[in-house]
């Protein structure tokens, strides 16, 4: 990679506190731009670059993906007129390029509230012998989902959640969003005492696997006693999307969205939703009115007779 480019990741790192993943995706959008043949981005021109998105885009490369690497790269390039390592900004007349809306997989309250006692249901499914997918572990799992669904947190903030982070009452927690921004998400009764009925299984796992010098912090663990990755997250939310039977691919993601959707549909103030998400600007959490009304629309056609 380019020096330059390096030194802009170094300045972002320890100077605008972006987090690791951030890093890494601009590490690898600037490879990208790299691989089109601007070796020297303090050399290029407009047309160099615009070349360059048509390139991407040539290969296959979506909308979305091309829109955050003209992110990063306007990022550069601020960077560099500030630092006076260029005396323009090339990509200032770059547009974005335009993104097809979807609305995001979410559930609805009763959908969510259902998913979430679902490990609870595969267990005694298990106690029963009824064939069927198995519960990972039961009580980490509830608590898992319970907690993503009642505090709205994007799965990064899940998986750094330590157990100093939570207020004594297991009511709130302080979470680290995008920037290292601080924000207090709420239990609700339910994740509550899913997490008091598991922290003592949690104890007992990382009494027999954990070195005593080094103890793991994070509220949710492993099998093995490590701090739960973003990965393994994923895995056990797809774990269960398979196990509930509706055809459904779910993310973390989708049950922030059910969150969102939840508190949009029963009236919450945006200002709110958006406090709660950590969105720094409004128009991200404005989506969540679409999806309430675009839901709301089909389950009225679905169900009412005149529909």
């Amino acid at each position: 990679m380019n020096k330059v480019f390096a030194d802009y990741l170094d300045y972002l790192s320890a100077v605008r506190n972006a987090s690791p993943r951030t890093i890494d995706s601009y590490r690898r959008d600037f490879v990208l731009i790299e691989s089109c043949g601007l070796s020297d981005p303090l050399c290029v021109d407009s047309a160099a670059l615009r070349a360059c998105v048509s390139q991407l885009a040539g290969q296959g490369y979506e909308a979305s993906t091309l829109n955050r690497i003209l992110a990063a790269i306007r990022g550069f390039y601020r960077y560099a007129l500030r630092f006076s390592l260029r005396a323009d900004n090339p990509a200032v007349s770059i547009h974005n390029m335009k993104v097809k809306q979807t609305l995001p997989r979410f559930m609805f309250d009763r959908e969510a509230a259902s998913f979430c006692e679902l490990p609870e249901k595969l267990s005694q499914h298990v106690a029963e012998n009824v064939p069927g997918i198995k519960s990972l572990w039961t009580e980490r799992d509830v608590a898992l989902l319970s907690v993503l669904y009642s505090t709205g947190c994007r799965v990064s903030e899940l998986a750094n959640m330590l157990l100093t982070d939570i207020d004594r009452t297991v009511k709130s927690a302080l979470v680290k969003g995008k920037g290292n921004k601080e924000r207090r998400v709420f239990f609700s009764a339910v994740a509550r005492s899913a997490v008091l009925a598991y922290l003592p299984y949690r104890k007992n796992l990382l009494d027999k696997h954990q070195d005593s010098a080094h103890p793991v912090q994070t509220l949710f663990v492993s099998l093995r006693g490590n701090p739960l990755s973003i990965r393994g997250i994923q895995f056990i939310i797809s774990h269960y999307a398979m196990a509930s039977g509706t055809g459904k691919q779910l993310s973390p993601h989708s049950l922030r969205h059910s969150f969102a959707t939840t508190l949009m549909t029963r009236g919450a103030d945006i200002r709110i939703v958006q406090a709660l998400l950590g969105h720094s600007n409004i128009s991200t959490t404005q989506r969540y009115t679409h999806v309430t009304q675009e839901s709301l629309k089909r389950l009225y056609h679905q169900a009412h007779p005149h529909g």
